[in-house]
């Protein structure tokens, strides 16, 4: 008999702390799982580290690195449970997290339909509980401006039959399948923590590296290949966002001293959003550019 929940993790070059990862998993109070590690194209002893875990319930699928959208999508084609979950490799359950799915997936008389928690972060194994924004109004909306990370999700899996990740969108992934996923269905806010965010250096998104390029132009080929659901979020939050993610490529250049970029993606991100809190804060660094070393 098939399993009530699949969980995925796509994993690439993190043998060092998969198996703590996968530890969260089987430590959780509710049994009836399995777990589908997607092997992303490791270089490192992941699949040794990942066959060495004593629990039949735990599966290891190797594919050609192909990022982490091509990994999860693999995953989902490979689960076999009713609703399929999300974890990274550098991320965590705690052990109430299925139970609490399953008590309210339960409650709600198994809709086909997709679920939500929140989550502590962990910042050098610190834990904090950062603002808990709770879904008001449009689902939509609420993914469109808040960052849900793949753990705190949960959804059907006829869902997934119909909705996938676009493999060649990176970066805003999470983002854009979160909004295809309300357009069509029920979307369920459980307002309890039981998942692990840990923030650090390699997180997807920081001033070391301009994944803001990559956030920007993965924004530019969703809004221009679903404007059904496009239509849905109004334009001037559209290009609030887009002014957001632009501003925070002026900061990557003003980071890397490249004076001339800065100034030119500061009036970029002026010209999608005039009218913005940030819009003078932008102007000073025109100004008044900061020199790092």
């Amino acid at each position: 008999m098939p399993p009530f929940f699949s969980i995925i993790i796509p994993a690439y070059n993190r043998a060092y702390m998969i198996a703590k990862t996968i530890g969260s998993v089987i430590d959780q109070r509710f049994t009836d799982w399995e777990c589908i590690v997607v092997d992303d194209g490791s270089t490192d002893n992941t699949r040794e580290v990942v066959s060495g875990i004593q629990d039949d319930r735990v599966k290891y699928v190797y594919q050609k690195n192909a990022e982490r959208s091509a990994a999860r999508n693999n995953g989902i084609r490979n689960a076999t449970g009713r609703y399929i979950c999300f974890l990274d490799s550098d991320d965590f359950f705690e052990s109430s997290h299925l139970q609490t799915l399953y008590d309210h997936i339960q409650k709600n008389e198994f809709p086909v339909a997709m679920f939500f928690v929140h989550a502590y972060h962990y910042i050098n194994d610190v834990k904090t509980e950062p603002e808990m924004v709770s879904l008001s109004g449009d689902p939509m909306l609420y993914f469109f401006t808040q960052p849900v990370i793949p753990a705190r999700v949960c959804m059907h899996r006829e869902i997934l039959q119909a909705v996938r990740y676009d493999e060649d969108i990176v970066i805003v992934e999470d983002l854009v399948l979160w909004v295809k996923v309300a357009f069509s269905f029920p979307v369920f806010e459980i307002k309890e923590r039981t998942v692990r965010y840990t923030l650090h250096e390699d997180n997807s998104v920081n001033l070391k590296n301009n994944s803001y390029l990559t956030r920007y132009n993965g924004l530019k080929v969703f809004f221009k290949r679903y404007p059904e659901v496009i239509r849905k979020i109004p334009k001037a939050l559209r290009w609030k966002i887009m002014s957001n993610t632009v501003f925070g490529m002026a900061r990557f250049y003003n980071f890397k001293n490249n004076y001339w970029k800065m100034v030119a993606y500061l009036w970029l991100s002026i010209w999608y959003a005039p009218i913005h809190e940030q819009t003078k804060a932008k102007i000073h660094m025109m100004i008044f550019p900061r020199k790092h070393k």
